[in-house]
């Protein structure tokens, strides 16, 4: 928002996008762990049911509100007060999280969560200058 509104509006585009390439990959991870899980009991026992698909609501909801929100059926003055709700909600629970948080929790996570952050922060720091350096002068 610092660079500006179109700036702004493009990022959260790229972001809602993103979110909702997530289900497709979330459906892949619940129906392969399922089958996985399924596999190993059955070495271990011979039952045989089929596996249980935990399906991730909250990504597929998602994508309904998106649909929903798409066909423009709620008065503009709902949307703004559900948009304010969700800002309030938002900040909350951010709240919430930083209020539950301590050095003793960090402490008993250890180094692993912490190098795997530093890990994929390089990841992505590093993707992303390659993409924006190589991949997109290419495109244009």
């Amino acid at each position: 928002n610092a660079m500006g509104a179109e700036v702004s509006n493009n990022a959260i585009i790229v972001k809602m996008i993103r979110v909702m390439m997530l289900v497709p990959v979330l459906l892949v991870i619940a129906w392969t762990v399922a089958r996985d899980v399924a596999k190993r009991d059955c070495l271990e026992n011979t039952d045989t049911n089929k596996p249980k698909i935990s399906i991730p609501w909250f990504a597929i909801l998602f994508l309904v509100v998106i649909g929903f929100n798409s066909l423009g059926l709620l008065p503009e003055s709902i949307v703004d007060w559900i948009n304010q709700l969700d800002t309030f909600l938002l900040t909350m629970a951010m709240a919430a999280l930083g209020a539950e948080t301590s050095f003793d929790k960090f402490k008993k996570a250890g180094i692993k969560p912490f190098l795997l952050a530093a890990i994929l922060y390089c990841w992505l720091i590093g993707g992303g200058y390659c993409l924006v350096k190589f991949a997109i002068p290419y495109l244009q």
